[in-house]
Parts: structure tokens; sequence; C-alpha cells
């Protein structure tokens, strides 16, 4: 594998992942990847915005790290410098101080368990 960059990886699907990478033979591996979201809203006058939410790609994974065969990559671009601190930020609130998972997800545990999903569902809404 190649050094790791913070990069965008656009897959086939049209999701769009941060992450750091690194390259195999036939895969892109990505460390810690942040999806990002795209969201069209209007403004005011008529005039149309778009906003990205960032959430955690494969949130309930206890992996980091993902491969991603080749040819499901469309294209790769290195992270602008200045979203590089905002990116650091989402992936030590995600990854590494992240949720504390408690329970199932089938039997419901009570409040604690509500409590880590309005929690999830706060970082997933965050914006860069």
């Amino acid at each position: 594998m190649s050094k790791q960059e913070i990069s965008i990886v656009k897959l086939m699907d049209g999701s769009t992942l941060v992450g750091k990478i690194s390259y195999g033979d036939d895969t892109v591996e990505i460390e810690h990847p942040i999806e990002l979201v795209p969201q069209i809203m209007p403004l005011p006058q008529g005039i149309m915005g778009e906003s990205i939410n960032l959430r955690p790609w494969i949130a309930v994974s206890e992996e980091q790290t993902f491969s991603i065969e080749r040819r499901n990559v469309i294209t790769v671009a290195n992270l602008q410098q200045n979203f590089k601190a905002g990116y650091h930020r989402m992936v030590k609130s995600i990854y590494l101080d992240g949720p504390e998972w408690r329970g199932d997800f089938i039997e419901d545990e009570g409040p604690e368990v509500e409590m880590d999903l309005e929690l999830l569902e706060e970082l997933a809404n965050a914006v860069l």
C-alpha cells in the first residue's frame, strides 16, 4: 500500500467519501471514511443552494478501514487544506471519541439507547 493521504473518493454508486486512502493492486483502502451528503435547499429570491452534511460511512461497523475495489472508484482528489482540520475533528468525534454503543438493536433498553441514537443523528447531520 502507498502512503495515506486525506482524499475525496467518488464511487460508482454516487457516494462521496473523505478519508485517508492508500492503494493496493486492485483496491483502494479508506481509513476513517466520512460520507459527504449534499442537500439542495431553497434560499431567498428563488435561489437554490446546497449544503453538505457529514456522516460516518457504515456507521455501526467495528472496522475503521474499508477496502473498495478499484473498479467501483470513479475518481480520487486531494482534500483542500482548509477542510482538513474539520475532517480531523469529525474523525475524533465519530471514530476516536465516538458514541459508546450499548445494548443491541433488537431489544429496547430504554432512554440510554435513545440518547445514543440522538447523538448519532446529531453527528450524522453535522456540517463541516
